[in-house]
């Protein structure tokens, strides 16, 4: 009793700090981002359409957005696909007014199963915690309680600087705004 008790909590919690992030990115700005495998590097970029451009002709199988408010990291948003577009794995990760990161949600699409799982987190020093993970088909969005058993998800995250593309959303962010874009290494 306790336990679902405790969850059901955790999964409240979860979702007030992701309406919470989604209300304040409306009066930030954003970095957006993609990995050019190409040229092995990592591009961000202060317009969502010139971001959007690249996408397709650097064929970027990872990109994401990072959302601002007041200057703050305030969300992170990241996919990862393959690339025959049979899977996409989806995480907004969610951050404290101290700059850590306290929530992840995220949502797996396999296509060739017609399946798609949602998971939520909560990261509590320096930990990913399993809080909830729900299960649907893609065709009809009914709750399934199919899971994929060859599908390893990317490991979570639970500290900014783990990413590999952390210096376009932290050190290098006002050069990204400043000059529209940056790539690094």
């Amino acid at each position: 009793m306790r336990l679902r008790r405790t969850s059901a909590i955790a999964t409240i919690f979860l979702s007030l700090v992701f309406a919470e992030c989604s209300q304040e990115q409306v009066k930030g700005n954003a970095v957006y981002f993609l990995r050019d495998d190409s040229h092995q590097q990592w591009c961000g970029y202060a317009s969502e359409s010139r971001f959007k451009a690249q996408i397709q002709p650097l064929r970027a199988l990872v990109l994401g957005a990072a959302n601002y408010a007041n200057g703050r990291l305030l969300a992170l948003r990241l996919t990862q696909t393959d690339e025959t577009g049979d899977w996409a794995v989806n995480d907004e990760y969610a951050r404290d007014k101290s700059g850590k990161f306290e929530a992840l949600r995220r949502r797996i699409e396999i296509l060739p199963e017609d399946s798609s799982e949602e998971q939520l987190f909560v990261i509590h020093n320096g930990r990913a915690i399993k809080q909830r993970s729900v299960y649907h088909e893609l065709r009809t969005g009914k709750v399934s309680q199919k899971s994929v058993n060859w599908f390893k998800a990317p490991p979570v995250m639970t500290d900014i600087e783990a990413f590999p593309f952390s210096p376009l959303i932290g050190s290098r962010r006002n050069d990204v705004w400043s000059a529209g874009s940056v790539c690094v290494p």
